[in-house]
């Protein structure tokens, strides 16, 4: 069966949108050999091809090789399998075509991993209108897959220069016309007319998406009106330290967002480096993002880019029903954070690296941390995670890869030191690319050193790095996280008109007084403020969220809170004022008597 494509281009490559036509294409048992056709890696023949063709193909079916091996991969492909897929009756089945969906999800994704097994044949050809491959039917466990791809496309992939969404998107094509060589389908099926979509339901458009999908993970894909387009890492990115040299600055016109992630772009870096005038945009899925056009407002106007990853909770397996995407920070369901996917409804987590999520059965109130019974997750789990989910705390993480380009087996860490055996999540000298959110640093070493505080050749990455380099890709015996500076932001309190006598002490301890006070937190950070004040009651105003005594306060720029002591009853006025005379210890008894009837008339 031909894959006849239809390309719309985005960024000058393909960006797929496809359609087959009828006609079989019927290829010899045994392809004639040309010369000059190489064995690459032992699994990879092209046929045919320049050298400009070749190279595009040996590093999309190296990544390829990568990409089917990652859990974001099978995220895709087990949402897809499970909610979209529809085998083919018509003609010939489908593989599996009347098993249960558990089997033809488990049979299709072992039969595209085994690509990394299997002898491919790619023979560049000058196809018929917009196709860009085709492949004919073979057997589900066919060993040597046979496929044909379109030397304009190759060739246009080679002049551009391959970013990664253009090296899954080329993988893609491998994959999809694979699928065919393993005997899935997607002509009519025999379902009724608008009842079938192959797009959607088929197996090799699947494995297509989804390959496209996972490989541009952790990072996005920016781009300018001529053409010009560069990967951003999660993390943030501005123009005056070089960060957009591959688009330039004011020149951002596009971008598209990979899995679970946030965009904030910026018209201006501002004085700390965090953006000014800025606007946002997201991608609650586990799926690439179509392109996003830019708003005139923004277009070749931006010079800073923030990525955050997302954190998506969903209320069936497999990342399907309805799912709320959680950014750093604490999420409740008392407190409506929970209004999409449902409180104790989540049957399944997505965990994009850079983001650990914290989850727990109980909120601890209103302004809790968590209580009851709590796990971490730190990567995509489609089933049996925590029953009944009611908090979720998401917070970043260094997520260190072995393979460059974010591929490879991966760990998260969290802020410390980790050398030595704390590396076995990842292995001792395996490190070689890094995902580095925005509130961290990532100091990686050759060597732990005296004392594990790092030696040898060391670098610091504040941002993204898809490759560490020569020297230390693959050589990191010692890895540091640490909080990156943001600097300070200053919370004043305020005694309000008329307020009764009381004292306000601040968690962590910058504050203690009887007055209007005010002293500077770390920008970010949580504060607790606990007023007391025997006979009265603290009203505050100014708070995120207030618990008896207890306001909290979140640092993310300058806070006013207003504190208000409210006479109760005089009685318990009395009897709390000699229980704190009594345990300050600093009066007599009758003393603290004739102080507590003055202070409670």
């Amino acid at each position: 069966m031909n894959r006849v494509e239809t390309r719309a281009f985005f960024f000058g490559i393909a960006a797929a949108l496809a359609a087959c036509g009828d006609e079989r294409i019927e290829a010899p048992a045994d392809p004639e050999i040309v010369e000059g056709q190489e064995a690459l890696y032992g699994d990879l023949n092209t046929n045919s091809c320049t050298l400009a063709q070749r190279n595009v193909l040996v590093e999309a079916h190296q990544a390829g090789q990568q990409i089917a091996l990652t859990k974001e991969f099978d995220a895709c492909l087990r949402h897809r399998m499970m909610e979209w897929y529809k085998p083919c009756f018509q003609g010939s089945d489908d593989p599996f075509a009347n098993q249960p969906r558990s089997t033809q999800y488990t049979k299709a994704r072992d039969i595209m991993r085994s690509g990394n097994m299997a002898d491919v044949t790619v023979t560049c050809a000058d196809l018929d209108g917009d196709r860009v491959g085709e492949a004919q039917y073979d057997r589900y466990g066919d060993s040597h897959e046979q496929v044909r791809i379109d030397r304009g496309y190759l060739d246009g992939v080679a002049v551009a220069g391959m970013n990664d969404y253009e090296r899954a998107d080329v993988a893609g094509v491998l994959w999809h016309e694979a699928m065919h060589q393993q005997d899935y389908r997607h002509d009519s099926c025999g379902y009724p007319a608008g009842e079938y979509e192959r797009g959607f339901n088929s197996v090799p458009y699947i494995a297509d998406r989804c390959m496209r999908s996972a490989g541009i993970l952790g990072r996005a894909i920016v781009s300018t009106d001529d053409g010009r387009a560069q990967e951003l890492g999660i993390g943030r990115h501005r123009a005056s330290q070089g960060h957009l040299g591959g688009v330039g600055d004011n020149r951002i016109a596009r971008v598209r967002l990979p899995p679970a992630s946030r965009m904030r772009y910026c018209v201006d870096e501002g004085v700390s480096g965090a953006g000014v005038t800025c606007a946002t945009v997201e991608n609650p899925t586990i799926e690439y993002g179509g392109a996003h056009v830019v708003p005139d407002a923004f277009r070749n106007a931006i010079s800073f880019v923030e990525l955050e990853p997302l954190v998506l909770l969903f209320s069936q397996q497999d990342y399907r029903g309805n799912a709320s995407a959680f950014r750093y920070g604490e999420h409740r369901a008392n407190t409506g954070g929970f209004s999409k996917v449902g409180n104790d409804q989540t049957r399944s987590i997505y965990v994009p690296p850079g983001a650990r999520v914290r989850v727990c059965t109980d909120e601890g109130g209103t302004s809790g941390h968590g209580f009851g019974t709590c796990r971490f997750y730190d990567e995509p789990t489609p089933t049996g995670v925590l029953a009944g989910i009611s908090y979720a705390e998401v917070v970043p993480v260094v997520t260190a890869f072995t393979a460059k380009d974010l591929y490879g087996a991966r760990a998260s860490f969290g802020a410390g030191r980790w050398a030595g055996a704390a590396l076995n999540a990842i292995g001792d000298n395996r490190i070689v690319s890094l995902v580095v959110p925005q509130s961290l640093t990532a100091r990686v070493c050759s060597d732990a050193g005296n004392g594990n505080t790092g030696a040898g050749a060391c670098q610091s990455h504040t941002r993204t790095t898809f490759d560490l380099g020569t020297g230390l890709a693959g050589a990191v015996s010692f890895l540091e996280v640490t909080p990156a500076l943001l600097g300070t932001s200053t919370l004043s309190v305020v005694r309000a008109s008329g307020s009764g006598a009381g004292r306000v002490v601040s968690t962590p301890l910058n504050l203690d007084c009887t007055s209007s006070c005010s002293a500077a937190f770390p920008t970010r950070s949580e504060v607790l403020l606990l007023a007391s004040s025997p006979g009265h009651d603290a009203v505050f105003t100014g708070c995120d969220s207030v618990l008896g005594n207890g306001c909290f306060v979140t640092m993310t720029n300058a806070r006013t809170v207003t504190v208000n002591f409210v006479r109760n009853n005089a009685d318990g006025c009395r009897d709390s004022c000699l229980d704190l005379c009594q345990e300050d210890g600093r009066l007599l008894p009758h003393q603290c008597e004739q102080k507590c009837d003055a202070q409670c008339r």
